[in-house]
């Protein structure tokens, strides 16, 4: 069996033993701490870029008040030639934008996957004796992706309604106070929308992912014993049991589909009635002389008010993606929290062995098992002899092999190599003087 050499340990992944079971928030934040700088000139990259998103409404108004109020046409180039401005700034700033979000979205997502493989070689053997190797592939690929399109995701939808958003506020402010408050009262609206059905989404997303996992795993296996299933005719019932699987995941991805369309139906029409009550009391107030209106300066209230609704309405139609890459998050935690690992730092460096071998009372216990594999068993091997272990299936021969290899330790009594106790070796160097042949 190869091994690196001993120093080569020492290094550790900078995002290792990181995860303690904390909001995702936190590990998002730390998992992108190094990336902060490109995050910041993609954040003003965007609203460069956007800008003409929310200038435009302003702009219309303009151009709609030179006809309706017949003023000179140099007010109409004037606008439109501002327009052609920002919207040409578009090109050269969405290009910047997207070089430097997409650079540390891969970045980390790299970084995740490494992590994940690293901790993953880290894991004692006991850990992939319980886990599905489908399951873990699961992880590293579709979790990680999960995450990286969270991230991008939020990134462009939140900077697009805080963009939108500010800049209706501070227009309508200057140009119509009174109606800020169809603004604000979209956010008390938006929160009760969240707070009902979030949790909800929350749940199916987890019951999701669980029910993927185990069809990933169920899959995994039936590849994996197609040579003994065909050889004794067992091909349906390997099918039926797939077949549980997919059904678990049809009748959760379902219940995760209703509530996902439930909120997005929710935000539509909760918001699209508020844009219809600002556009009618926009026009009551000009034809009453409540308020000192102009054709363009309803428009672009309107105006304003869609794009302020769409905003947020994008925002909490986001809250299923989020909720989506944070259960994959808490997946991936799973393995970055576990404390299933083989400890070896500190611990005595092998440079050369003789090869004798005493199993001094040793008894092993498999987690979630009453009954011992092996108990109380008592082995000498002098260096040089050759040992051959004989038994039944169950006997414990597999279970004393790993012992030696060091793949799990004793639950009780010890194991002398060369009259050192195993315990207070490094496995990893005293495994380069092993041959290994399945």
């Amino acid at each position: 069996m190869t091994f690196c050499h001993p120093n080569m340990a020492k290094t550790t992944h900078p995002l290792e033993h990181r995860y303690q079971g904390e909001h995702p928030l936190r590990t998002l934040h730390f998992l992108y701490k190094t990336e902060r700088l490109r995050l910041t000139l993609a954040g003003v990259f965007y609203i460069i870029k956007h800008s003409p998103s929310w200038l435009l409404p302003l702009f219309t108004a303009r151009i709609i008040d030179v006809l309706v109020e017949r003023k000179p046409l140099e007010e109409l180039w004037f606008n439109a030639l501002i327009l052609a401005v920002l919207l040409a700034i578009n090109i050269p700033m969405h290009t910047l934008y997207v070089r430097h979000l997409s650079k540390a979205v891969r970045t980390v997502e790299a970084q995740l996957r490494s992590m994940l493989c690293r901790r993953l070689q880290h894991l004692s053997i006991g850990y992939f004796t319980r886990q599905n190797s489908g399951v873990l592939q699961a992880k590293v690929l579709r979790d990680v992706e999960a995450v990286e399109q969270m991230v991008r995701q939020s990134f462009d939808t939140v900077l697009m309604a805080a963009c939108n958003i500010t800049g209706a506020i501070v227009v309508t402010l200057v140009k119509a106070p009174m109606f800020v408050f169809f603004f604000v009262a979209v956010v008390p609206v938006s929160v009760i929308l969240l707070r009902s059905l979030g949790s909800a989404m929350n749940d199916r997303n987890k019951e999701f992912r669980e029910a993927l996992e185990s069809m990933t795993a169920r899959v995994n296996e039936m590849t994996q014993l197609i040579p003994i299933t065909r050889a004794h005719g067992l091909e349906e019932k390997e099918l039926s049991k797939v077949d549980a699987s997919l059904d678990k995941v049809q009748s959760t991805g379902l219940r995760l589909d209703s509530v996902n369309a439930l909120f997005g139906s929710l935000n539509w029409a909760t918001f699209n009635i508020f844009h219809a009550g600002c556009l009618v009391t926009a026009v009551w107030a000009a034809y009453t002389g409540h308020a000192n209106l102009t054709a363009g300066t309803i428009v672009m209230l309107t105006s304003y008010f869609a794009t302020l609704t769409g905003s947020v309405m994008v925002l909490t139609n986001l809250t299923p993606t989020i909720s989506k890459g944070f259960e994959s998050i808490r997946s991936i935690g799973e393995v970055l929290q576990s404390p299933d690992i083989e400890h070896n730092a500190g611990k005595e460096n092998i440079n050369a062995i003789k090869g004798s071998l005493t199993f001094d009372h040793v008894s092993f216990n498999y987690p979630g098992t009453k009954s011992s594999a092996i108990r109380d068993f008592n082995l000498r091997v002098n260096a040089g002899e050759t040992i051959a272990l004989v038994g039944a299936s169950g006997a414990g021969k597999s279970t004393i092999l790993n012992l030696v290899i060091g793949f799990i330790r004793p639950s009780g009594g010890q194991i002398l190599l060369d009259g050192h106790n195993m315990e207070a070796l490094d496995l990893r160097s005293y495994r380069r003087f092993l041959s290994v042949v399945p």
